[in-house]
């Protein structure tokens, strides 16, 4: 082969790689879908990331998300919606590191609500990805799916109690103490997932089978169980996880018919 002929498959290459994005991003900017946590919450949140709680009870997350959205935010809402849906299905592609793995995390319930919604969930992904304490920002970000996994991040890396301590100091020096607009304000009960007493119960035998397998997936399910209130999207980072940490089919199905029956019982279906 020359050169000239690598060069121009390469060219040829990267422009179909651009055309197949542009064609997912416009597909996902007009999903006959509402997107409604993004146009009426995150994306305000963004556009105002030095004060993003300027409407009292609209967000609960920590101030430092928004800065990162900010850029998403200054497109037109749907194209801005079907980005941040563009970048959440590739940080889960490269999570999972396979096509049919994938594949079962897309039909899992939590992604299904993510695409519907315009949730961020999958950016706790990210958090789950890179290494030591780099990921600490993200998995605070929204931490009901995730607070558990940082006793890995603590294990392989000792500086990931700093990182927490130094991303708190940095957030109260930027936005003030903003916990107390949070604290007080009652998020939606009509969403909640939470089985809460009850998934007490599991807690424990969760916590240590994560622990001794350094399974985030387990963590992650055990940091579930410890919350009153989970949207079922904040299920998406275990389901990964879990489905990432095995290449047995049988799981992989189980994991999806839960996650459904999860979101169904919940709502009442039956």
């Amino acid at each position: 082969m020359t050169a000239n002929t690598f060069s121009i498959r390469r060219i040829a290459s990267t422009a179909l790689a651009v055309f197949l994005i542009l064609i997912l991003w416009g597909l996902f900017a007009f999903l006959p879908v509402t997107y409604k946590d993004w146009i009426d919450a995150f994306r305000p949140a963004a556009l105002h990331w030095q004060n993003p709680y300027f409407d009292p009870g609209l967000i609960f997350n920590p101030p430092w998300i928004f800065p990162f959205l900010h850029p998403l935010a200054l497109l037109p809402p749907r194209f801005g919606a079907g980005l941040l849906m563009l970048l959440s299905l590739v940080v889960v592609a490269l999570y999972v590191g396979s096509p049919k793995k994938l594949l079962i995390v897309v039909i899992a319930a939590p992604m299904s609500t993510l695409f519907t919604l315009g949730q961020l969930d999958a950016l706790l992904l990210v958090g789950l990805m890179l290494p030591g304490w780099a990921g600490v920002p993200f998995l605070l970000a929204k931490p009901q799916g995730v607070i558990l996994t940082l006793l890995n991040r603590k294990r392989r890396n000792r500086h990931t109690l700093i990182a927490i301590i130094v991303i708190l100091l940095v957030s109260v020096a930027g936005w003030g103490f903003w916990w107390q607009n949070i604290i007080g304000f009652a998020p939606n009960q009509t969403v909640n997932m939470s089985l809460f007493p009850y998934s007490l119960l599991i807690t424990l035998p969760l916590l240590y089978f994560g622990w001794k397998n350094e399974s985030d997936g387990l963590l992650a399910l055990a940091s579930l169980s410890l919350m009153p209130y989970f949207m079922i999207t904040s299920t998406l980072p275990a389901i990964a996880a879990l489905i990432e940490e095995t290449d047995n089919w049988r799981w992989w199905a189980l994991i999806i018919v839960v996650s459904w029956i999860h979101l169904l019982a919940v709502r009442g279906v039956f």
